[in-house]
Formats: structure tokens, C-alpha cells, sequence
């Protein structure tokens, strides 16, 4: 059975390309996407296990929105559903709760990778299969 596939939504390379590496690492096939339409249409082509995704970021219309990743959240639930992880800049108790409430798995800051990792891991059964 190959790996499972996890697609990364964020629009910052750095982030987006330390959490692929880690991922890689892992044993886990990776996508990335720059923003909430980029990730809308991969996960539409895509069979994925699990979506990391950040909130602030270029929406479906292309204008940076604080809310741009609860909108895809939102629609993951609604269209494709499968496990999200949230990734935010800000270590926020309100900001998670808001997300786990919309149907997150979870939620994780970035630059922690090992705890994503950690995250992923139990979500999927602590397998890369």
C-alpha cells in the first residue's frame, strides 16, 4: 500500500517546505499549495489522507483574508471530508477551539514540526500507510 498523502496549504514557502521535509521524512507523500483556491482544485484532482492547512492567506478570491482557511476548512467538511490539522502562526486556546469546532482534527503552530508529525501520526493510526 503506498504512503498516505498529505496536502499542505499555506502560503509561506519556508513553512510549507520545512513541514514537506519533515513529512518526507516520515514516510509520507506530500503536495503543497500557496493558497485556499490552489488547494480547493488539488484536492479535487487528488486523493489525499489528510490536509495541514493555515488560516490567513489568499482566499478563493485571491485577496489575503484572516478567515481564508476556515472558508476551505469549511468546505473540506461540506464536499470532501477527511481529517484537517490547522497550522496558525499563533499559539491562540480561542483561535483553536473556533477551528476545532468547524471540524479541524486539530490544531498545531508553526515551526513545530515534531508535534504536526506527532498530530499526523495518531490521526492516521501512527502509520504512514
Amino acid at each position: 500500500m503506498p504512503p498516505a498523502k498529505i496536502l499542505i496549504v499555506d502560503d509561506e514557502p519556508a513553512v510549507a517546505r520545512s513541514m514537506q521535509k519533515t513529512l518526507l521524512r516520515a514516510g509520507f507523500q506530500v503536495e503543497t499549495a500557496p493558497n485556499v483556491q490552489a488547494g480547493w482544485q488539488a484536492l479535487q484532482s487528488g486523493q489525499f489522507a489528510l490536509v495541514l492547512l493555515d488560516l490567513n492567506m489568499p482566499g478563493f478570491d485571491g485577496v489575503p483574508a484572516p478567515d481564508a482557511g476556515m472558508q476551505l476548512l469549511k468546505r473540506i467538511q461540506t464536499e470532501h471530508p477527511m481529517p484537517v490539522i490547522i497550522l496558525s502562526a499563533y499559539d491562540d486556546p480561542n483561535l483553536a477551539s473556533q477551528a476545532v469546532a468547524a471540524g479541524a482534527r486539530g490544531f498545531t503552530v508553526k515551526g513545530r514540526e515534531q508535534t504536526a508529525l506527532e498530530l499526523i501520526q495518531s490521526i492516521l493510526g501512527g502509520t504512514v500507510q
